[in-house]
């Protein structure tokens, strides 16, 4: 009869322990579960911020210095692409499809970006840019974005039905929020993240394209906004003035419009050299920016190009 009886408490102790361990493992495997779909969350929001800075987001030309497609397109791209959590690829058309886990069951991730930064973050506008440049009228508020997903857990089971458990087996398996920023409030992520955007430094194709200098045309280059751009930098400072001119007329001179604006940039492809016929100093026909090679004056000037960045000036 002992011995009956020890077996039996063993059975009920090895019960109630497969309880506690069972319910350890399988929150174990969810809480796992989880932090990977967090990571997964947060590396959504992020995509979509990173993504925008590859985009172009100025027009100088219209004073347009933030387009709203660079954020309405990389929010696109994030939710097509985290939309299955998995962001190597596109899965358009798959919106509504749930992942199941192990236990955790999460709905598609929904990436949120607006073309502002986060509350208590100041912006950059022409003030920043000081002096002179105040002409540019540059400003660049930025973006925030966050993502989020529903998640609850499932394939639990009915173990821990007895009013014992009961309230905790209800708290576990329901439905809540996660952020990729922050804690949800009442079903809503407020937390985002920030990026400022652009850098102002005419960094596309076309503003890295030659100016060639125009003289008394008043055309512009196929640079334009780089031209455009200094050009109003000009014109803010007042330009050429009059001074010339009314010295001409005071004398009967002819006079050109000294304060029509023209400018020469030439880049690497050029050799960093404009023609302009004989009438540089000495007789040069090719005017050059510094550093430069000038063979006819006292002190010749020699400075090697190739492969460098403006180089630097070797005087003998």
């Amino acid at each position: 009869m002992r011995s009956r009886t020890a077996r039996g408490q063993s059975l009920v102790e090895t019960a109630l322990g497969l309880m506690v361990f069972i319910t350890i493992l399988l929150f174990g495997i969810y809480f796992a579960e989880v932090g990977a779909l967090t990571l997964k969350v947060q590396e959504a929001a992020n995509f979509a911020l990173w993504d925008a800075t590859g985009r172009v987001v100025h027009d100088p030309e219209v004073q347009e210095w933030q387009r709203t497609s660079a954020v309405t397109g990389a929010l696109a791209e994030a939710n097509g692409r985290y939309v299955d959590f998995d962001g190597r690829a596109r899965v358009d058309g798959r919106g509504g499809v749930e992942i199941q886990q192990a236990i955790a069951r999460a709905r598609p991730i929904r990436v949120e970006c607006e073309p502002e930064l986060p509350n208590g973050v100041p912006t950059l506008g022409p003030e920043h840019a000081g002096g002179p440049l105040a002409a540019m009228s540059v400003q660049s508020p930025g973006m925030r974005c966050t993502a989020s997903t529903q998640l609850r857990a499932e394939r639990i089971g009915r173990f821990m039905e007895p009013d014992t458990f009961r309230t905790s087996h209800r708290l576990a398996g329901a439905a809540f929020r996660l952020c990729a920023a922050g804690r949800a409030t009442n079903g809503v992520c407020e937390g985002r993240f920030g990026l400022f955007l652009d850098d102002w430094g005419l960094s596309t194709v076309a503003e890295g394209r030659a100016c060639a200098l125009s003289m008394n045309t008043g055309a512009v280059c196929a640079n334009r906004d780089y031209y455009l751009w200094a050009e109003r930098v000009y014109r803010t400072n007042g330009g050429g003035g009059g001074a010339g001119s009314a010295l001409a007329a005071l004398v009967g001179a002819e006079s050109v419009p000294e304060d029509q604006f023209f400018m020469s940039f030439r880049g690497e492809e050029d050799r960093y050299q404009e023609n302009i016929g004989p009438t540089h100093a000495g007789g040069q026909s090719v005017w050059e920016t510094t550093p430069f090679r000038a063979s006819n004056l006292s002190r010749t000037y020699d400075v090697p190009r190739e492969n460098r960045w403006l180089g630097g000036v070797r005087v003998r």
